[in-house]
């Protein structure tokens, strides 16, 4: 490569000198002289044709659109990715808070069927029954839900079938009863608890057609309560259980189902407690209000995630062992309020259904 310098406005003269080359002529040998303004460098540069560089290939920028639209196509990826995570979660809810407002004495002739009849609506209506969830949908990934809704649907079909054994007994049977106990359990479909909604809520309409007056007797009274302290027995046992086969994995599903029976299981005695009529002496109103706020407790008992840590780990938690404390605070005070009635003896009571937790 070699580098040729040139100013602009060259001339190039011939100019004679008196000195020759050629010895065979007398004519002078001309020299070229070159005249040019001294201003203006001109640089170039002189390259072989084999030395010349590749083509460079042009890349055009992208506009402002075309930038919106990538950004835009990769929200809706990641939109369409995280959705099913979202719905997941948003499909979890079991309605274990606000509890108080499922009894309303004032509406329903028998306030524990009301209850119960309330209950079931909001689960197959509202929140959606795990149960019938197909396994495509988000609710059939669920772990804590399921487990939820049998124990509450296994135990109002204890508290029915109770009932009606009841009013067999006191010679004053009711079909709509019978047929709501009868589809009322751990297995039921959401179509089932639907029909059983709609018994409940005929029975209390033939109740209030006939002026009926529903007065709990000391028989019923106890056969509910023994029904709760067995629930909380059963419950006891399957988180303990739980809680002792820590292994090494926090996020243990047997535990999840453990907790999760336990506040299904829960929610029903809490609704008893609040719809049935019990002993209006101060000893009896304080042993009612008792129970009812530690059956509570354990129906609002919610982890974000149930944890089944060491009980003195220092990250992990176990909350088993919380729910078990809680369980056991209940339990004792049932016994307390079943001390108050005239009849502590529980009658016509039907064995306690085994749950899943407890096998």
């Amino acid at each position: 490569m070699s580098v040729l310098k040139l100013r602009r406005d060259m001339v190039v003269v011939e100019e004679e000198v008196s000195k020759t080359s050629d010895k065979d002529t007398d004519r002078p040998f001309p020299l070229r002289r070159i005249e040019a303004d001294p201003i203006d460098v001109i640089e170039g540069e002189l390259v072989s044709p084999e030395a010349d560089e590749p083509d460079v290939e042009f890349v055009p920028q992208k506009t402002f659109f075309q930038h919106v639209g990538f950004w835009l196509k990769t929200t809706a990826i990641v939109a369409v990715l995280g959705a099913y995570p979202v719905m997941v979660f948003a499909a979890s809810d079991v309605g274990d808070r606000n509890l108080s407002s499922l009894v309303d004495r004032s509406a329903w002739a028998a306030p524990w069927a009301g209850g119960a009849a309330v209950l079931m609506q909001q689960h197959f209506e509202e929140l959606g029954w795990a149960g019938d969830a197909a396994a495509w949908e988000p609710m059939a990934r669920l772990t804590a839900k399921p487990a939820y809704q049998e124990a509450m649907a296994q135990s109002l079909g204890a508290v029915i079938a109770l009932a009606n054994a009841q009013a067999i007994a006191e010679e004053r049977p009711d079909a709509d009863l019978e047929a709501a106990a009868q589809l009322v359990s751990g297995a039921s479909t959401g179509v089932e608890l639907r029909a059983a909604r709609d018994a409940l809520v005929n029975y209390d309409r033939g109740l209030k057609r006939r002026d009926v007056e529903v007065v709990s007797s000391p028989e019923t009274l106890a056969g509910q309560l023994d029904l709760m302290s067995g629930w909380a027995a059963q419950s006891r046992a399957a988180i303990i259980a739980s809680a002792a086969s820590v292994g090494g994995n926090p996020m243990d599903e047997d535990a999840t189902r453990a907790v999760y029976m336990a506040k299904g299981q829960a929610v029903v005695a809490f609704l008893m407690l609040e719809a049935l009529d019990w002993p209006q002496t101060p000893a009896g109103v304080a042993a009612r209000a008792n129970a009812a706020e530690a059956w509570k407790a354990v129906a609002e008992f919610h982890p974000l995630v149930v944890l089944n840590g060491d009980a003195d780990g220092s990250i992990f938690g176990n909350h088993p062992a919380a729910a078990g404390f809680l369980l056991t605070q209940a339990e004792a005070a049932t016994t307390a309020l079943m001390a108050e009635l005239p009849a502590a003896k529980p009658a016509l009571a039907p064995p306690v259904a085994t749950t899943a937790a407890s096998e």
